[in-house]
């Protein structure tokens, strides 16, 4: 079962985490964010504000290898969305507006600074960019780690329907019963082709990483060598978008990167701070 929930990805989102017991750097602190409870760690200082996006289903936990190597150069900030680790379930829909704006409301409350690095996994790349397309005067740069994209599906199907049938049939029989709701809401925007936020992401410095190793056995059609060379030639096209965008492959890690191969994420992370830097130095 360990093997399985490794590997499966429901376009392309981590399932990963789910149940992993690890430390993070310092104890996280629990802060009223819009009347409800959020498990919040906050780190390091700087001009910068690094902001981490878990994956579906994942808390703040999976940057505990990354968060850390970053806190001598800028404020350092994760959290749990709400039904996530010591986050308490909140009664709105979890969709993907709704907890894009419980970003805002964390950063009111925790009383956060931009400029805003924003480093998204998975699910969490679209959190990311949904903040980036709504307040792109606050963010300087993003770090995308193996990102959903809403493309994925509908090309996925253009060559095989059946297989992705197949691949969502068998996810949500796995899926744990708590995160079917959400699930439900996210699904028909991956199957749609469309961001479902409007607006345009500001030309700031990106880089994205993807991940190319190949799965021992694929279970998954979308493990399979052609979906996932699929994936990484969305994600390419996806960075040649940006004028300062980079797009790096893997094959030393999986879908969960930032775990698997920090130095890498960390390294991604210490580039869009430069390259913003470059862009926006300093006023004497």
């Amino acid at each position: 079962m360990k093997h399985l929930i490794r590997h499966v990805l429901f376009i392309a989102i981590a399932t990963i985490g789910l149940g992993v017991h690890a430390q993070t750097v310092a104890p996280p602190a629990m802060i009223d964010v819009a009347g409800s409870p959020m498990q919040v760690n906050s780190v390091g200082s700087g001009r910068y504000t690094v902001i981490f996006e878990s994956g579906f289903g994942t808390d703040l936990r999976a940057w505990r290898k990354v968060a850390p190597a970053l806190a001598g150069s800028a404020r350092v900030v994760s959290y749990s969305r709400a039904g996530l680790g010591a986050s308490p379930a909140r009664p709105e829909p979890r969709t993907l507006l709704q907890s894009s704006l419980e970003l805002d409301q964390l950063i009111a409350a925790a009383g956060l600074r931009p400029p805003f690095i924003l480093v998204g996994h998975s699910y969490g790349g679209l959190l990311a960019r949904a903040f980036a397309v709504r307040h792109p005067e606050m963010v300087a740069g993003m770090v995308l780690v193996d990102p959903s994209d809403e493309r994925f599906a509908p090309a996925l199907r253009k060559i095989d329907a059946a297989k992705v049938d197949a691949d969502d049939a068998r996810f949500d029989a796995i899926v744990p019963a708590k995160f079917k709701p959400e699930l439900a809401l996210l699904k028909p925007v991956l199957d749609s082709g469309v961001f479902p936020i409007a607006g345009s992401l500001p030309q700031i410095p990106v880089v994205l990483l993807t991940s190319m190793q190949p799965a021992d056995k694929p279970e998954f059609f979308l493990e399979t060598p052609p979906a996932r060379e699929l994936l990484r030639d969305l994600h390419a096209q996806f960075a040649r978008g940006f004028r300062n965008g980079e797009h790096i492959v893997t094959v030393n890690s999986g879908h969960n990167i930032q775990l698997e191969e920090p130095a890498l994420v960390v390294q991604a992370v210490q580039r869009v701070i430069a390259a913003a830097e470059a862009l926006q130095p300093i006023s004497k």
